[in-house]
């Protein structure tokens, strides 16, 4: 029975991890796509790959953490008023951490990708 609801759990985590880095990947490509005309600037004014590329990955760390320090906040919040009682070890929440981290990394490749394929004239209108 244990067995069972853990590999319930272990389902449900898996599934709510794929669909939060579909989300984030999602954003982090809409917000690219809004600032091509400033990334092609960077790109005609000759900023390094790297430095476009680490804009990118720096917003979807900062959406990860901020989401994560929601969620931490909130179940410290309410975690006392569920029937059974819950315990956060604070193994699990780095263990978390890192892997919204992961997510975060991974999901931020198709606004860097974006940001890679466009072309420095179009900053001038072109």
């Amino acid at each position: 029975m244990v067995d069972l609801a853990r590999r319930q759990i272990g389902l449900f985590l898996g599934i709510l991890l794929s669909v939060s880095a579909v989300v984030i990947a999602l954003i982090i490509y809409t917000m690219t796509m809004e600032k091509l005309k400033q990334i092609a600037t960077l790109k005609l004014i000759g900023a390094p790959d790297r430095t476009i590329i680490g804009l990118i990955v720096q917003q979807a760390l900062i959406l990860g953490a901020t989401g994560w320090g929601i969620g931490l906040t909130l179940v410290l919040v309410v975690k006392d008023y569920f029937p059974r009682r819950v315990v956060l070890e604070p193994f699990n929440v780095m263990v978390l951490a890192g892997i919204i981290f992961a997510v975060c990394i991974v999901a931020s490749g198709l606004g860097v990708r974006a940001a890679m394929k466009v072309d420095p004239p179009t900053a001038l209108g072109g």
